[in-house]
């Protein structure tokens, strides 16, 4: 699809993220920016970057090649760093060294290296043979709120449920759940670029904490394997090439940073959806076989991660505009999934809405490694929750609801509910 140009100075409150307005219903102001100016320059001193609205130009972005998703402030690979012990370094070296190694911030070809060999252990098979324990998760954590006649949805199960899935995964005691969910917190931090910068110093400590503990599990599983994704990387290969230790350490750490938020979100705002829109809760009840294309459309509707950002390699024209090389891209998924050019009435939620190319995994070789496993945790828990709570609704006004800090991760603190 091709759009005329369309750039220009978006006005300063309209990109004022962080308006209480915003926090709580971002669509409104992505539907302006689309219509009026798709294609945003910011150009303020030192900052300056490009964002980008609409359904076709993200797609067109995330699978360019000449576009990279390595940013100044990551850590990089140092050469011959690989070749010292890791236990002579002192740990926030050792977290920094997994942390430059870390897939999602990776071009090809290390990315392409890296991705081969994760899928190899990684494998919806794996996934799958996880379905028993997740319904068995699922079901545990709802017992209790449904004999009280309520709960608090994000604190009492949202939130532990990924949690326990990750420990399930990764091969983790349960046991762990406390300090998994408060590391995990903290990565989040580190994924969502809108943080104010004084939290960070408290994400690099989580980061330390847990690659040292992760550490300590995958010698562990090296003498003794056993059947989970950390022992499965152990022992991936392709061409005699084996994943280095920083590298598994690196993926447990974006599989528990990544994947307990953004799962956490999709069940909260899934649940959310329904609340609003009774009509779509009926149905679904009425029709539990939607739950998968429900659990699509929820991704779509209120995204668990709103925008995401590339850098040209080169200078690059595209939609009849030109992006300049290292001028940073933000592409607003969150825009792009309410695009009435491909979704038809976007405002509406709908269950049942086929051909739905939604882009809240990404798009091209950096799509969610999870996908699966966050779709599969979002169909046993909202399924669940709606087939057994036959009476689901709100235990406080809409309005009082509050928002997780940052919005690139959107996910509500808490949802009181009724059963």
């Amino acid at each position: 699809m091709t759009h005329p140009p369309a750039a220009g100075e978006a006005p300063i409150d309209l990109l004022d993220f962080t308006r209480p307005a915003f926090r709580r219903d971002p669509y409104p102001t992505y539907r302006t920016l689309r219509e009026h100016t798709p294609i945003a320059r910011i150009d303020r001193g030192p900052i300056r970057f490009s964002i980008l609205t609409r359904h076709a130009d993200v797609v067109a972005v995330l699978r360019d090649p000449r576009m990279s998703v390595d940013r100044p402030f990551q850590p990089k690979p140092i050469a011959g760093q690989d070749d010292v012990d890791p236990a002579t370094l002192h740990p926030l070296a050792r977290a920094l060294r997994a942390l430059s190694r870390v897939m999602l911030f990776r071009d090809p070809p290390d990315h392409t290296r890296l991705r081969g060999l994760v899928n190899k252990a990684f494998t919806p098979r794996m996934v799958e043979s996880l379905r028993p324990r997740i319904q068995g998760l699922v079901d545990a954590l709802l017992a209790r709120p449904l004999a009280d006649g309520g709960c608090d949805l994000v604190h009492d199960f949202a939130e532990p449920l990924p949690i326990l899935v990750i420990a399930e995964l990764l091969g983790l005691p349960a046991s762990d759940r406390a300090d998994l969910k408060r590391w995990s917190d903290q990565l989040a931090v580190m994924l969502d670029g809108s943080i104010a910068a004084q939290h960070i110093g408290g994400a690099v400590q989580s980061a330390v904490a847990v690659i040292e503990y992760l550490r300590v599990h995958l010698e562990a599983k090296r003498a003794h394997p056993q059947d989970d994704l950390i022992t499965a990387m152990l022992a991936a290969q392709e061409r005699d090439e084996h994943l280095t230790d920083d590298e598994i350490l690196g993926t447990a750490l974006i599989v528990m940073g990544a994947g307990h938020e953004t799962t956490t979100n999709l069940i909260g705002n899934g649940a959310l959806a329904l609340l609003r829109h009774p009509a779509e809760l009926a149905r679904l009840r009425a029709q539990p076989g939607l739950i998968e294309t429900a659990v699509d459309e929820f991704l779509r509707f209120d995204s668990p991660v709103q925008a995401t950002s590339r850098v040209p390699t080169q200078d690059v024209e595209l939609f009849g505009e030109r992006f300049e090389k290292g001028r940073e891209i933000a592409l607003l998924l969150g825009a792009a999934n309410h695009d009435p050019a491909v979704f038809p009435a976007p405002e509406r939620l709908d269950l049942a809405r086929r051909d739905n190319r939604h882009v809240s995994f990404g798009f091209g070789i950096h799509f969610c490694l999870g996908a699966v496993l966050a779709r599969l945790e979002g169909e046993r828990a909202i399924g669940s929750l709606v087939a057994r709570a036959e009476k689901l609704s709100l235990a406080v006004p809409d309005e009082s609801l509050a928002w997780r800090p940052g919005w690139l991760l959107r996910g509500l603190t808490s949802l009181p509910v009724r059963f």
